[in-house]
């Protein structure tokens, strides 16, 4: 006697494979309305009326635009708070709308289906309070997970408000150098212009003033007046010779700026520029621009080492220069020097916080260390100083779902797609995440969106296919998993899912196939040898589904899986010594499993070692109070046994908590005897 609805895999584990696969993670809604055009009233008329033209409407005003849009925007928001189950939040933006228009069709039916789903979710709590009420583990359980939210959103925010305390306390320091350096500069200026006579002093004011044109000029992308100022104040001879190298210097230093932001790609700019900062430093050995400008055009030919020698002497002469210190990360990055570009970067982020995406580079950098910790903490830096950064918050996600945070991931895709939404891989994310938190609508909303956007991308189309085979929409899932195989045929987890959604539709032969597909991609894939077996066994054929279990047997021994179908291979060849032998091995594996006690059980029966049936069946009530065909087996064992009064205690327990129970005319045809 086989339940065959009990196979060797968990429900969760045959339609909830594993979404994370590749890098750490496999990981990973189209909607609409369809307006039905009718005609009403007789077939055929007599005479055909005369088509009548409306009359004209005036153009409706700003005003009328501005109240339709806000009306559109609020009913669009009121259903996306409904799908997400925030109802109050719903209700209250739909009767905003009402209030204006209370004859509002569209949303009166809207606030309809808000109330409707609102009394559904109430009920379905009330069911669970009362499942928990009955269950005093599952309530422990439900404590437990709700403390560790908190605890995480806590963690969360100590660590936002950690980050913006040191951010403040950064600025102001750097504020404060800055203005102290500022100072001390321009009183170096006054000091060494006091000490020229009056001719000499206005010449070198005039090459200084056509020096301060640079920075304005750079920004406006203005390289040709920029080279008629470097030229003209070379041309300025200055009688200190000191003074006039380093000016001139200076000025040979701009020039070959101008050339490196100008386009660099260039062969002939990259020429100029190597040859007028050399020059530069002919003049003046410690012009940082000259060794900086050197670094952006070794690094532009991948010339990496050089790029680094030159930045790094950039940086010795200007250690206060964010930019010095970012650009010599970037070299140190793309050379692998790892910690050494954490050094620069982080050098960077202390004098400006808020340089390019300095700090996002950080993170990165922290990762290729394996720092998690700290790239975590970097990524949070690069939001508060850019909260636009939705690549960072797209990092902070990965990370805190690697963590299991799923709510902090959740939040951290929400803020990266509501910056960036046309990124594929924020929407899979997210789906994801929801999945991992069994909101298996908004998983599917999300992949379907990640879809559109990147609709050739394997792992998305195989891992919708998941969320609707979970939901059971195996119809839906088909065409899905036949596209990932077509993008991506090597993939055994893909057909092996092929397998279950075939399974789904009654399609076992296709089944079947399906799974020795993913076993011809992975001799060793043992979950597809186990699904193998378990149809064959269903189908009738338990001489092949041994030899199939058997090969799964040698790989995974100890298997849970493996051993249960093998027991119930043994049990429908009825070699009961050997039936009970893998079925023990199966609850050894997985002692809080009903099934395997519940088949060990039954092994026991076709033996008539009903003592031991007795014990492997109290065994699954106790794991499981549900598992129906368990009352009515025990019942079975304690007629067998002669045990009258407890056959029927056990008996009429069972159709007192399940009166659909599937066999109740059996039931009662025992009780009946008794």
């Amino acid at each position: 006697m086989i339940d065959n609805e009990k196979d060797g895999m968990s429900p969760e584990s045959r339609m909830k494979l594993k979404l994370l696969i590749g890098l750490g993670i496999v990981a990973l809604l189209a909607g609409g309305t369809t307006f039905l055009l009718t005609r009403s009233g007789p077939d055929r008329a007599e005479t055909a009326a005369p088509v009548e033209r409306p009359p004209e409407q005036p153009e409706p005003s700003a005003a009328e635009l501005a109240a339709t849009q806000r009306r559109a925007n609020k009913l669009a928001l009121a259903a996306d708070y409904i799908s997400s189950g925030e109802y109050e939040r719903a209700l209250n933006l739909i009767d905003e709308v009402l209030i204006e228009d209370a004859s509002d069709e569209e949303a009166r039916t809207l606030k309809e289906s808000a109330l409707r789903e609102q009394r559904a979710a109430r009920e379905a709590a009330r069911a669970a309070e009362a499942r928990e009420s009955r269950d005093p583990e599952l309530a422990t359980r439900q404590a437990e997970l709700e403390t560790r939210r908190l605890e995480a959103e806590a963690r969360r925010e100590e660590a936002r408000l950690a980050v913006q305390q040191q951010l403040a306390e950064q600025q102001a320091a750097e504020e404060q150098r800055r203005r102290e350096e500022a100072e001390r500069a321009e009183a170096e200026r006054q000091a060494e212009l006091a000490r020229l006579d009056q001719q000499e002093r206005q010449k070198t004011e005039e090459v200084q003033s056509l020096l301060a044109t640079v920075p304005d000029l750079l920004g406006r992308e203005d390289y040709t007046r920029l080279r008629s100022n470097m030229d003209r104040a070379l041309s300025i001879p200055l009688g200190d010779q000191r003074m006039e190298n380093r000016l001139h210097g200076s000025a040979l230093a701009a020039k070959a700026r101008s050339y490196v932001e100008e386009d660099v790609t260039s062969p002939r700019n990259r020429q100029e520029a190597i040859r007028l900062a050399n020059e530069a430093l002919q003049r003046s050995g410690d012009l940082w621009e000259a060794h900086y400008s050197l670094g952006e055009v070794y690094n532009a030919t991948e010339r990496f080492d050089d790029a680094i020698q030159a930045f790094s002497a950039a940086a010795r002469i200007n250690p206060d220069s964010a930019a010095v210190l970012y650009a010599l990360a970037q070299a140190q990055y793309r050379a692998g020097e790892f910690r050494a570009a954490r050094t620069s970067y982080e050098g960077c982020v202390r004098i400006e916080p808020g340089y390019r995406n300095a700090y996002h580079n950080l993170g990165l950098t922290n990762l290729q260390l394996r720092d998690e910790a700290r790239a975590l903490e970097a990524f949070r830096f690069a939001v508060e100083v850019r909260p636009r950064d939705h690549a960072s918050w797209y990092r902070i996600g990965l990370i805190l779902s690697d963590r299991d945070d799923t709510e902090g991931a959740r939040q951290a895709f929400q803020q990266a797609i509501g910056i960036q939404a046309n990124d594929w891989r924020y929407h899979y994310r997210l789906a994801v995440v929801y999945f991992r938190e069994n909101n298996l609508d908004r998983a599917e909303q999300s992949f379907r969106r990640s879809l559109e956007i990147q609709p050739q991308n394997a792992l998305t189309n195989y891992n919708l296919a998941q969320v609707l085979s979970e939901k059971q929409r195996y119809q839906e899932a088909l065409p899905l998993i036949r596209r990932a195989i077509s993008i991506d045929g090597t993939r055994r987890e893909f057909h092996f899912t092929l397998g279950q959604i075939e399974e789904g539709l009654g399609n076992i032969d296709a089944a079947i196939a399906a799974h020795a597909t993913a076993v011809q991609r992975d001799s060793r894939y043992t979950e597809a040898l186990v699904e193998m077996g378990r149809l064959l066994n269903d189908v009738g054929s338990a001489d092949q589904a041994m030899q199939i279990l058997l090969q799964a047997y040698r790989q995974s021994p100890n298997d849970f899986g493996v051993n249960l179908n093998l027991g119930r291979v043994y049990l429908e060849l009825e070699m009961y010594d050997r039936a009970t032998e893998h079925l023990q091995a199966a609850v050894s594996a997985e002692p809080n499993d009903a099934r395997g006690h519940y088949n060990l059980a039954l092994a026991h029966i076709e033996a008539e070692r009903f003592d031991r049936a007795e014990r492997s069946l109290n065994d699954v009530m106790r794991i499981d109070s549900r598992f129906w065909a368990a009352y009515h087996r025990l019942g079975e064992v304690h007629v067998a046994r002669g045990k009258s009064a407890e056959a029927k205690n056990v008996l009429q327990q069972l159709l007192s908590s399940n009166p659909d129970y599937a066999q109740r005319s059996a039931v009662e045809s025992i009780l009946a005897s008794l």
